[in-house]
């Protein structure tokens, strides 16, 4: 049993505390007793058990950490804006430390919509998602025995993870903070990862979109030459413009800087300003998002039979 089907048994949602877990658990208890129906369900009672001893050891996050961290105080709710629309609620992480600063892990401090905000670790905001991908793909499959290959799991969560970031972060928000309001349009550090046989392209020359394909903003020359796609400085960017590009709500323009020619693990960059204005739209993202995260989750189920 994982902490998903637990909170299904006990009938939780994930952003319960301690004592309202407990009242949920007596509750059932008690509807479960012989003593108040009439019947054995001892086996219904059984699970009810198992599912909250697993639910309550979430809480105190096992005798190392409760032992040897500096900790804080378990927040029931974190001080963020919410997507009220978001397909499923988060957890939200803190990293935990022992007495000397070293990381030992890391412990669920809150649950709900929450955007993300520059409170929290952008690698734990990943996780965050990464593991709501997890227990949502592990629902998807409560009755099937049949064990889908990693390799396929793994890009359903690859998939679905992608999806569920563009519901919890607040695009116009997020450039705020992480881009130069130039004008009418944000000014962002970028680069351009090159193909192989690529024409380098010089300072000061424009490139133009040439499509998005698997979260990916390919880029062309003015000749028409595709020559590679669009990379950030600062990952969380990603996150932020492709979703944007995606959806159309957003217009760039791209000029090669004067930073010169560099090389990483045998992969060659050029440096470009990048400027993005946002589009005023009447639609939402959200609800198609959802509908998208719903088929994957139905396909899922269905794999291998």
């Amino acid at each position: 049993m994982n902490k998903n089907q637990a909170r299904k048994i006990l009938g939780l949602d994930g952003t319960e505390d301690e004592k309202t877990v407990k009242k949920k658990y007596r509750k059932l208890m008690l509807e479960h007793h012989p003593d108040s129906n009439g019947i054995d369900d001892s086996a219904a009672a059984a699970k009810i058990n198992t599912a909250y001893e697993l639910i309550m050891k979430s809480f105190d996050s096992g005798e190392k950490i409760k032992s040897a961290v500096k900790r804080k105080a378990k927040a029931k709710n974190w001080n963020a804006k919410e997507n009220k629309n978001a397909y499923c609620a988060r957890p939200i992480f803190h990293e935990v430390e022992d007495f000397d600063g070293n990381s030992i892990g890391t412990i669920e401090i809150a649950r709900g919509k929450y955007v993300w905000s520059k409170d929290e670790e952008f690698s734990l905001f990943l996780k965050s998602l990464y593991e709501t991908s997890k227990e949502l793909l592990e629902s998807a499959r409560l009755s099937l025995f049949f064990e889908v290959p990693d390799v396929i799991k793994q890009k359903y969560l690859a998939d679905i993870t992608y999806l569920l970031t563009g519901q919890f972060i607040d695009s116009s928000l997020t450039l705020k903070e992480l881009g130069i309001l130039d004008a009418d349009a944000y000014k962002i550090d970028a680069m351009v990862e090159l193909d192989i046989n690529a024409t380098t392209p010089k300072e000061g020359n424009t490139l133009y979109p040439a499509g998005v394909s698997n979260h990916k903003l390919y880029l062309r020359n003015k000749s028409g030459q595709i020559i590679g796609y669009l990379s950030f400085k600062d990952d969380r960017l990603y996150y932020v413009i492709i979703p944007l590009l995606e959806q159309k709500k957003a217009q760039v323009k791209m000029v090669v800087s004067a930073n010169s020619l560099k090389s990483k693990t045998r992969k060659k960059y050029v440096d470009l300003d990048l400027w993005i204005r946002l589009i005023e739209t009447d639609t939402s993202g959200i609800e198609s998002t959802s509908l998208k995260i719903d088929e994957l989750l139905k396909k899922y189920a269905k794999e291998g039979f």
